[in-house]
């Protein structure tokens, strides 16, 4: 499913998919005791029913060939931070991303090791940049 046809999560969706994010593919046990340890008070029916949701929207899916399903993440941190920045750009300031990151970079302290990434970063989409405005 493409991104932009997923339906949101909610606030509860999303701790339960950072787990996933951050341990792997995980059982409802796992998910219930990690969800615990992180101070969330939630019962093992609550964490099957967000993660159905999950998988109906196209974030998880379930290998149901075990006794216990297993879940896994289907969308990256990486992929929903860049569909959720799109979209943030797409609501507030026309598709343009520049005025995003200029009032991130505002209000952010950054380190000189993170200035260097952003440096290569900037330097790597230089070449591209070029090609696209020749056409």
């Amino acid at each position: 499913m493409a991104e932009s046809q997923r339906q949101p999560m909610s606030d509860a969706e999303r701790e339960v998919l950072k787990v996933l994010w951050e341990h792997g593919p995980s059982g409802v046990r796992e998910v219930l005791a990690r969800m615990t340890s992180s101070g969330q008070e939630w019962s093992r029916s609550t964490v099957i029913t967000l993660l159905q949701r999950l998988e109906k929207k196209g974030y998880v899916k379930s290998d149901k060939s075990q006794f216990a399903f297993i879940f896994s993440a289907v969308v990256s941190l990486e992929d929903e931070m860049r569909a959720r920045m799109n979209d943030l750009a797409s609501e507030l300031c026309n598709g343009d991303a520049l005025p995003l990151v200029l009032a991130f970079t505002q209000t952010h302290r950054f380190s000189p090791e993170e200035l260097a990434s952003f440096r290569h970063m900037i330097d790597d989409m230089e070449p591209r940049t070029k090609k696209r405005g020749s056409r």
